[in-house]
């Protein structure tokens, strides 16, 4: 058994140099070595092997753009564990890009992608529930994955959840929590926070103060989040992103999520 472990290790750390070698290439735009090095890590079913060959499929670098094996090659790797697969798989399945729109297979993929720390899928749930996509509207719910991505300091989540309070929806109305939450993600540089705080401003009034209070107080559980890295995500029964909803993402520099 000791040489077997040792024997599949270095398999594993060969592939894992074969990914980064793949990875320089993509980014130096030689995507047929990335297609044969992700090929290569993808033929020993190396998750992220898996998941890198799946955009290049997705996105037509390298090979003849295809997303039915695209969607193999995500599938293969989320059943593995590998979250970018399942947040992408998340995406493609609500926006029904290259497979047939099934928002309830969006939520199973957005949850397992949210329960391992991907505040985009948790944000795109909550839109889902906001909006009632193929569901229910839950503005409880949605403000419950607005807030958990919030926290965590995701920009899109902060002016979402912001949003809410000023408009009473799944919260109580209440202008000084919601300036509170705009102030962070206007501080970021959100062109779209900044706005609706100057609105929230004007609201406010002689109120300003207090909101500015409230703001401080925000930022130092978000700091603390941040501190305290990774959690549980608490609403573990789905999740979803701002109006744009999101492309498939980036990881390892340029290269595709």
């Amino acid at each position: 058994m000791k040489h077997l472990s040792f024997f599949l290790l270095s398999i594993a750390m060969n592939a894992y140099a074969d990914l980064e070698s793949g990875i320089t290439a993509y980014n130096e735009g030689d995507y047929e070595t990335a297609r044969e090095e992700f090929s290569a890590a993808a033929d020993i079913k190396d998750p992220m092997g898996l998941h890198l060959l799946a955009s290049l499929y997705y996105q037509g670098h390298g090979v003849e753009k295809n997303l039915d094996r695209a969607v193999e090659l995500f599938t293969a790797a989320a059943e593995k564990g590998y979250r970018a697969s399942r947040a992408n798989l998340g995406l493609m399945y609500h926006k029904g890009d290259g497979v047939k729109k099934d928002i309830e297979k969006a939520i199973s993929y957005y949850t397992a992608a949210g329960k391992q720390g991907d505040l985009q899928s948790t944000l795109n749930l909550g839109q889902i529930y906001r909006k009632g996509d193929g569901v229910e509207p839950n503005l409880t719910k949605a403000a419950a994955y607005y807030k958990f991505a919030a926290e965590r300091g995701y920009v899109p989540a902060v002016n979402e959840y912001g949003l809410l309070f000023a408009q009473g929806q799944g919260v109580d109305l209440d202008y000084v929590e919601a300036f509170g939450w705009m102030s962070f993600a206007a501080k970021i540089g959100d062109g779209q926070a900044i706005k609706n705080l100057a609105k929230l401003k004007q609201i406010l009034g002689d109120k300003v103060e207090e909101g500015t209070k409230r703001a401080k107080e925000i930022e130092a559980v978000i700091k603390k989040h941040g501190e305290q890295g990774g959690a549980d995500n608490p609403a573990t029964d789905a999740k979803s992103k701002p109006e744009g909803e999101g492309e498939l993402k980036n990881e390892s520099g340029g290269c595709p999520q």
